[in-house]
């Protein structure tokens, strides 16, 4: 072979070889980055001040940065390459090779010359589906509908961070708030314990006064302890919410008065989520693949046409000798003992089963939206009712305080009017986070960001 054929033949393998050039390259770079691991809060982009973090903020953060987000976008990624990959079927597929074989031709066994001859060889094939009766056509489909159903599952995976960061900032900042009325509460207790203690050295009060008194202080320091303990778990669940293996002291506001402006009945929240929730457009897309792939067994039922175009060369010099062979081909089961009749009733089967998923999941979503709507308007009301009810215990406290240090009241009531004060704090509490939770769950019903 002259020296001018091998440069050409060895540039034209260069070129081919190019181009998966950049592709190895970005294989090689994300083995060795391992960005897919457990962060630490000092490494993410709102960690780096001080002062309280936006729920939104911190939301937004896990809707890109979660484990789960970050798997359901690779699914994307592997639908659109098994998209495009069916896409290619009817592009036609060139295979090559080259080879040089040096052999010797010695027939004397004394004769240690080892003289032989080199010879160049080889082949170059082309196969080219011509027709497959629809199969490529419908395949494509069905991958673009599994597309459809991994794009709409990233999203899907993306509310769910996005409202678990939500429902534990709400969890926080109810049990800070639930913490702040214990100690409260104990401090108050205290103070009743020291003041008792004050009178009954004046003999204006009773052993039992001091004792009840005692007691109510370390069932209040009890709860106090309570309190703290929730707040810590919710802190974890928090920092599991974000990605973390840690559980830092998160600051997050924009939690109590939270709200997205979705409507009130839970027939116009059932409209938007039809069109809108990703967990219900991921299994409408999926029956629409099992549909397709009702139409992909029919069409098995015909036969594929191809081409095949095949050159080879070999020979120990320049020109070599080229040969061809072309072959059109039809291929086609012609029996399969009923195989591709069961492939259509499975097929069908499929499909069925998966509308009937989609409408299982339409009901499933009717109900929890219609408990989020009812939540979320006992919640309201709720509100409303603790808060004129902490404005009565506010009021009888503070009677029943002064009663008491003029001797005008038992310790017993008083006790009782500093319970009644504690549980209306916990109650405005407990029904403003209660309205906050139930309308993050709204949010996350309807697939709203």
């Amino acid at each position: 072979m002259k020296n001018s054929d091998l440069i050409a033949l060895s540039a034209a393998v260069a070129a081919v070889l190019a181009g998966g050039c950049a592709t190895v390259r970005d294989a090689r770079e994300a083995q060795r980055t391992d960005t897919e691991r457990t962060g630490a809060w000092a490494e993410t982009p709102v960690a780096g001040r001080d002062g309280a973090r936006g729920v939104e903020e911190l939301a937004a953060w896990a809707k890109t940065n979660a484990p789960a987000v970050v798997q359901a976008r690779q699914d994307v990624v592997q639908a659109q390459i098994a998209l495009r990959s069916v896409k290619a079927s009817f592009v036609p597929v060139v295979d090559g090779s080259i080879a040089y074989t040096y052999a010797s031709q010695n027939i004397d066994p004394h004769d240690t010359s080892w003289d032989g001859d080199g010879n160049w060889g080889g082949a170059l094939s082309v196969n080219w589906l011509l027709w497959d009766f629809g199969r490529t056509s419908v395949a494509a489909r069905q991958a673009a509908a599994a597309l459809a159903a991994a794009d709409q599952a990233a999203r899907e995976a993306g509310n769910l961070a996005s409202y678990s960061v939500r429902s534990a900032a709400c969890a926080v900042n109810r049990a800070k708030e639930m913490l702040r009325v214990a100690a409260a509460s104990t401090a108050s207790y205290k103070e009743h314990l020291d003041q008792t203690r004050d009178r009954f050295d004046v003999g204006a009060a009773m052993n039992y006064d001091v004792s009840k008194a005692a007691v109510d202080w370390h069932n209040a320091r009890l709860s106090e302890l309570t309190a703290s303990n929730a707040l810590e778990n919710a802190r974890a669940s928090l920092a599991l919410a974000l990605g973390l293996a840690e559980n830092p002291a998160i600051e997050v506001e924009g939690v109590e008065q939270w709200d997205c402006g979705l409507p009130d009945s839970a027939e116009a929240l059932m409209e938007i989520a039809r069109t809108n929730a990703p967990s219900l457009a991921a299994l409408r897309a999926r029956a629409d693949a099992a549909r397709d792939y009702v139409d992909w067994t029919i069409c098995d039922l015909y036969p594929k046409l191809s081409f095949s175009l095949t050159f080879d060369a070999k020979g120990d010099s320049s020109p070599l000798l080229w040969n061809y062979a072309a072959a059109p081909a039809a291929a086609q089961s012609l029996f399969s003992a009923g195989a591709k009749s069961r492939q259509i009733k499975a097929a069908v089967a499929q499909m069925r089963a998966a509308r009937s998923a989609l409408a299982e999941a339409e009901q499933s979503t009717w109900g929890a939206i219609v408990a989020a709507a009812l939540e979320a308007g006992r919640a309201a009301d709720s509100l409303a009712v603790a808060e004129a009810a902490l404005d009565a215990a506010k009021e009888n406290f503070d009677v029943v305080s002064s009663r008491y240090d003029v001797g005008k009241a038992s310790s017993l009531e008083r006790t009782d009017a500093q319970v009644a004060l504690t549980g209306a704090e916990a109650n405005v509490v407990a029904a403003r986070y209660d309205l906050a939770a139930a309308r993050m769950l709204e949010a996350r019903l309807v697939g709203r960001d």
